[in-house]
């Protein structure tokens, strides 16, 4: 039996899901994107054939287009998981809380959309995650998150981006 599996969501379209348990603090996945071919925003938005909603930002403008399981996962306000970056296109997918069975895995847009603090991209839609603490809103700006969010996010940011951006966090750390 698969560990995770894809499945239709409520109001969400596909999802990711688990078959089994998972524990907090557990890597669920390690996605390496170095690999893939890049894009530019432009190239995917003009070719039918790539799927823009799996479009993940790899620095300097570059797009690829995830084809794994974590590129599944959708937007929570109040996720399971979250990924933790190591680097630009570098991350782990761990579990932020013990995860049932049958549970869709989650993870919040806005804590990992490196490229709306680069600036060069900018969604936002409205949220039908269902939380309780639903901000309403998905967006992928990760200084317009509640600041308690923001202290929460913070240390799954990527090095290089907590460096490039050590201005904009001084009042974050205090």
């Amino acid at each position: 039996m698969e560990r995770f599996y894809i499945a239709g969501t409520k109001g969400k379209g596909r999802g990711l899901f688990t078959s089994s348990g998972l524990k907090k603090g557990e890597i669920l996945f390690h996605v390496d994107l170095r690999g893939l071919k890049t894009y530019t925003l432009k190239e995917i938005d003009s070719n039918k054939e790539l799927d823009g909603d799996r479009a993940h930002y790899v620095g300097r403008g570059k797009y690829v287009i995830e084809d794994n399981l974590p590129a599944f996962m959708n937007h929570s306000c109040d996720p399971n998981c979250y990924c933790l970056k190591s680097g630009i296109g570098i991350y782990d997918v761990v579990a932020f809380r013990d995860i049932k069975a049958g549970e869709e895995l989650t993870h919040d847009y806005a804590a990992s959309s490196i490229n709306q603090l680069e600036g060069l991209f900018y969604f936002e839609e409205e949220c039908h995650c269902g939380s309780p603490d639903c901000r309403n809103i998905v967006h992928g700006d990760f200084f317009r998150l509640p600041e308690d969010w923001q202290r929460r996010f913070y240390p799954y940011l990527p090095p290089s981006i907590k460096r490039k951006y050590r201005d904009r966090f001084v009042n974050l750390l205090k």
